[in-house]
C-alpha cells in the first residue's frame, strides 16, 4: 500500500503540471471564441483529429490544431506567441494571444477611426540597396510597387504620401517620423525578401506588425529579442487587423505561399504614431519567385492586393454613419 504522503506528492506533481500547463495556453479556445460571438463549425475533409473549428455569421473563420505555432483565420496563417494547448481534450491559447489575436480579429471593439491619408514607405533606397537579384536590387522593386500602390489608393479617394519620392537615402528612425509630421492614419512599409545563402527554393508572402509586449518577435534571430512596450503598441489591435486584410489580399491575388502574419519590432514599426504594418512582398532570392517579382505584371498584383487590404482594413474601422 502507498503511504499517504507519496500519494499526496504524486498529487501536488499532477497539479503543478496542470498549472504550468495552465499558464503556457491558459484560456479554452472554444470557450473564448464562444464569448466573441463565434460557434463551433463542423470539420471539414482533411482536418486533423482533434483539431477545432470555429466561425459564425460574420465571423471569419478559425482553424487550429494541438501543438502549431499558428492558427488559420479564413485560411490565412496568423502566427502566436506560443503554440496551441490541450488540456482536459480541448485546445487552448496562450491569454496575450486571445487578447492581441482572437479579439481583435473577432470583436473588433477598438475605436473607428476614419482612413484618408496614408503614409506608404519603399524600403531602402539610395546607398542602401537592400536584397540584390541577378537582374535588380530590393530598393528599385519596393519603390515600384509603392508608386503601383499609391495610384490604386488615391483612385479610391485615399490621400497618399512616400517616405521617399526618388531613389534617395532615409534613416530607418526618419520614416515613422514622417508618419508622424503629416499626421498619417497608416504606415506601410514595402519589402521583398531573401533567404539565406545557396537557397533558391524559399518563397512566400510575410505580413508583419510590431510585437505586442510580453512576447517575444517571430523572428527573435533578426529583431530585438526584449520584451518591452514601444510606443506603436498603442495601436496592437489595429496593426493585427491591417495585417491580416493586407496578408489575405495578397495571397488571394498573387497565390504566393502563405508564410503568415508576423510579429517584429522592426524599427520603421516600434515607434509609429499610427496602425502600421511591414510586408514582404516575396524573395527576390527564389529562382521562381525572383523572377517574378522582377516583372511588373507580378508587381502590379502586389500593388493591387496592397491597396485592397488597406481598403477592406479602412471599411471596417469606418465610423458608422460615414
Amino acid at each position: 500500500m502507498e503511504r499517504p504522503g507519496s500519494i499526496l506528492t504524486a498529487a501536488l506533481a499532477l497539479a503543478a503540471a496542470a498549472t504550468a500547463e495552465l499558464r503556457a495556453a491558459d484560456v479554452y479556445l472554444g470557450e473564448s471564441l464562444r464569448q466573441l460571438g463565434a460557434t463551433v463549425l463542423p470539420a471539414q475533409k482533411g482536418d486533423r483529429a482533434g483539431s477545432e473549428r470555429h466561425g459564425g455569421a460574420g465571423k471569419p473563420t478559425l482553424y487550429a490544431e494541438r501543438d502549431r505555432d499558428h492558427v488559420l483565420v479564413d485560411g490565412v496563417k496568423v502566427m502566436l506567441s506560443e503554440p496551441v494547448g490541450l488540456l482536459k481534450g480541448r485546445l487552448t491559447v496562450a491569454r496575450v494571444d486571445y487578447d492581441k489575436v482572437l479579439v481583435p480579429l473577432f470583436w473588433r471593439t477598438a475605436e473607428r477611426k476614419a482612413v484618408r491619408r496614408i503614409m506608404l514607405d519603399p524600403g531602402h533606397g539610395g546607398n542602401d540597396p537592400g536584397k540584390q537579384h541577378a537582374k535588380y536590387n530590393e530598393k528599385t522593386v519596393a519603390f515600384d510597387t509603392a508608386v503601383r500602390v499609391k495610384a490604386a489608393l488615391e483612385q479610391q479617394g485615399f490621400e497618399v504620401l512616400l517616405t521617399r519620392s526618388k531613389d534617395a537615402s532615409l534613416d530607418l528612425p526618419a520614416r515613422p517620423a514622417l508618419a508622424g509630421k503629416f499626421a498619417a492614419d497608416l504606415f506601410v512599409s514595402i519589402h521583398y525578401n531573401s533567404a539565406g545563402t545557396n537557397d533558391t527554393t524559399s518563397e512566400g508572402i510575410e505580413t508583419y506588425c510590431l510585437t505586442p509586449p510580453g512576447t517575444r518577435s517571430t523572428n527573435v534571430a533578426k529583431g530585438k529579442a526584449d520584451v518591452s512596450a514601444e510606443p506603436g503598441n498603442r495601436f496592437d489591435a489595429r496593426n493585427l487587423q491591417l495585417a491580416w486584410c493586407v496578408q489575405r489580399q495578397l495571397l488571394a491575388r498573387t497565390r504566393g505561399e502563405d508564410r503568415g502574419v508576423r510579429r517584429a519590432r522592426f524599427a520603421v514599426l516600434r515607434t509609429l504614431p499610427c496602425p502600421g504594418i511591414l510586408i514582404e512582398g516575396g524573395f527576390v532570392s527564389s529562382r521562381r519567385e525572383g523572377a517574378l517579382i522582377g516583372t511588373p505584371v507580378y508587381r502590379q498584383q502586389v500593388a493591387e492586393a496592397i491597396a485592397a487590404g488597406i481598403a477592406e482594413y479602412a471599411r471596417a474601422v469606418q465610423p458608422a454613419g460615414r
